[in-house]
């Protein structure tokens, strides 16, 4: 059996988060809380991203919002004006570097 040595190669660390599918997980925090319902703001910025928009869930008491989305067309600063168009009030958006403790 031929022996090879492995180049360019990935090396995974702990505690890294890795983007192998152009899509990327975003955290919005508004300035007022977010309302549930048929016609509220939650449903106002998850029709927003469309298609765009794999993934979003509102935290329980509306402070933020995660979004996961393509990340061709999505980036902090386009998800900021977007937000803030739909809510009429400033926001924070800040792309995820982990997974683990989002809220």
């Amino acid at each position: 059996m031929a022996a090879y040595t492995r180049v360019n190669g990935t090396a995974f660390a702990r505690g890294t988060l890795y983007d192998t599918l152009q899509v990327r997980a975003f955290k919005i925090t508004p300035t007022t809380a977010l309302t549930a319902g048929l016609n509220g703001t939650i449903a106002a910025v998850a029709e927003e991203f469309g298609t765009t928009g794999l993934l979003f869930q509102a935290k329980s008491d509306g402070t933020s919002f995660v979004l996961i989305g393509d990340a061709h067309a999505l980036d902090a600063a386009t998800i900021d004006t977007r937000v803030e168009r739909v809510l009429g009030e400033s926001c924070t958006v800040a792309a995820l570097t982990s997974l683990y403790g989002i809220t």
